[in-house]
């Protein structure tokens, strides 16, 4: 099943609809949520053995806070030492977090208000504890920790000791996994409900450590996996996506890629590419290339068939599109910026490439840039259906320069900013990255899990280009070919680092294991009966 991703807005109206429309107290939300963390407390970390263990327990004066508090009422009823902190007056205590707090009382368990003079007192609790439950701040904080708090945060790092957090670690952002101030660094994140979408992107899911959803007894209609725009991508659902091969079928079923791109000192970007929807199970590649490069791409390429473009300066000439007249009536998708590099000459034929030709297009690299120069493709109302069929891969730098901002603000919220691309646009935006996000124009949104820094090297990109290239050749839809390539990729990356570690890792590694990745996807299709 697919893992349905939730904001904070839409969480909170969950938890709505759970206590008014199916009249599930919220008193029993929290207690599940409770529970929930106990579970999580005794499989992970204590071996069902809590008797004499030592637990500190931070309880901020939310909902968060309450699901903390039950939490020490379960740990001191099994035996373990438990000691608590507050971070408000108890008066300032309400609802159901304020009831946990007075039965906390009445069992006489003690705590402890937390200002800046019981950083020592904090401190000796921090030394006599085997754990620690970060219960101060729940899925609506935004910005930066104030004091004292970004003190305690920084001290619970500095410890070294285990931490357990409570749906979100304190100073996540829920929405965009932004960290802006100080964040407590979780082994474990048992969140609630639904697990948050920020939990999943970077630099949260670093904080985040291994993420649990608790149970809180939310029926199933509430967590219909089909109901959310956004999806966590994995193995079955990636599986799900991979069209079905029969013995009957031959190359003509599987598409014909013509990768465009290459310019002098590039041509293995469009060779790496092309090898890419080879390897994707597309049934032909063209490689086109300018004329004065063909030998050496020819050269390059074995599988994949060659055509030389007239050139200009060693990049596409404005007449090369007539030249390509027979070929594109004959291919069925394009991947386009290769090492397409952005002389004068260049950027004309691009922009009637695209404006002439209606296929679904793969646009990277340097097609992107000079898209950036001039955006009238991306607006224009004329161009509106034919761009439904466009996938953009940009990466943060490419981003950037695509939608007038900094870096650092493209990176503040992936997928917003993937989001609005895409609808403005018309198109399916692969931002890549750290925890790559897929957005497509309906509003649905695909968030990766797989890869590593591994892939920091020349060519990989390239190797993407092609693959979702080929998948879209293969008859899947933009935003599954780009969910699809884009968690193969990833999975062929981990999995060459599992063998042979990051370093070293070169984009003909993962031509070599995407294969055997495709391999384990349909086992695990034909197993599940994924196959559409």
């Amino acid at each position: 099943m697919a893992v349905r991703l939730v904001k904070a807005a839409e969480m909170r109206q969950l938890d709505q609809e759970a206590i008014y429309r199916f009249e599930i107290p919220g008193l029993i939300l929290m207690e599940n949520a409770g529970l929930s963390i106990l579970q999580a407390v005794l499989d992970l970390f204590w071996d069902h053995r809590p008797e004499g263990k030592s637990a500190l327990i931070l309880a901020g004066p939310g909902n968060n806070g309450g699901d903390g508090l039950v939490v020490a009422r379960h740990l001191y009823n099994r035996g373990a030492k438990v000691e608590i902190f507050l971070t408000a007056l108890p008066e300032s205590y309400q609802g159901d977090a304020a009831v946990n707090l007075r039965i906390v009382a009445a069992m006489g368990i003690p705590y402890k208000v937390f200002d800046e003079g019981a950083v020592n007192t904090l401190q000796g609790a921090i030394e006599r504890a085997d754990l620690i439950i970060d219960a101060l701040f729940g899925t609506g904080f935004r910005g930066v920790p104030q004091e004292p708090l970004a003190t305690l945060i920084r001290i619970i790092n500095q410890s070294g000791k285990p931490v357990l957090a409570v749906d979100l670690p304190s100073g996540l952002e829920a929405d965009t996994g932004r960290v802006a101030g100080p964040c407590i660094k979780a082994r474990c994140t048992v969140t609630m409900g639904m697990p948050k979408i920020g939990l999943y992107l970077d630099p949260g899911a670093e904080y985040a450590g291994e993420v649990l959803v608790g149970d809180i007894s939310f029926p199933p209609e509430l967590r219909d996996e089909k109901a959310g725009g956004f999806t966590l991508l994995d193995q079955r659902t990636v599986a799900k996506y991979l069209p079905l091969r029969l013995p009957t079928h031959h190359k003509g079923n599987y598409g014909h890629v013509a990768v465009i791109g290459g310019t002098r000192g590039y041509t293995g970007a469009a060779t790496l590419a092309s090898n890419g929807a080879l390897r994707s199970g597309a049934g032909l590649v063209t490689a086109v290339v300018p004329a004065s490069l063909y030998p050496i791409a020819a050269a390059k390429l074995t599988e994949a068939m060659t055509f030389p473009a007239p050139d200009a300066d060693g990049g596409f000439s404005v007449s090369a599109l007539a030249a390509l007249d027979d070929l594109l009536s004959r291919v069925t998708v394009l991947a386009v910026g290769p090492g397409l590099g952005q002389h004068p000459e260049t950027a004309v034929f691009l922009k009637n490439l695209l404006t002439r030709v209606d296929l679904p297009t793969v646009i990277d690299a340097d097609a992107l840039n000079l898209l950036a120069k001039d955006k009238s493709l991306l607006l224009d109302p004329r161009y509106k259906d034919r761009r439904k069929n466009w996938v953009l891969t940009p990466h943060p730098g490419e981003m950037a320069r695509l939608l007038e901002m900094s870096v650092s603000a493209v990176q503040e919220d992936r997928p917003g900013n993937a989001g609005r691309a895409s609808r403005e646009w018309g198109v399916t935006v692969v931002l890549k990255g750290a925890r790559t996000v897929i957005a497509a124009p309906d509003g649905e949104v695909l968030i990766n899990p797989t890869g590593n820094p591994g892939l920091a090297t020349g060519g990989t990109g390239d190797v993407l280009t092609g693959l979702i290239a080929g998948l879209l050749a293969q008859g899947l839809t933009p935003v599954q070919a780009a969910g699809a390539g884009v968690f193969i990729h990833g999975w062929a990356a981990d999995r060459i680092a599992s063998r042979k570690g990051m370093p070293g890792l070169i984009a003909g590694d993962l031509l070599e294991e995407i294969p055997y990745v495709l391999k384990d996807l349909y086992q695990l299709a034909q197993n599940g009966g994924a196959n559409k």
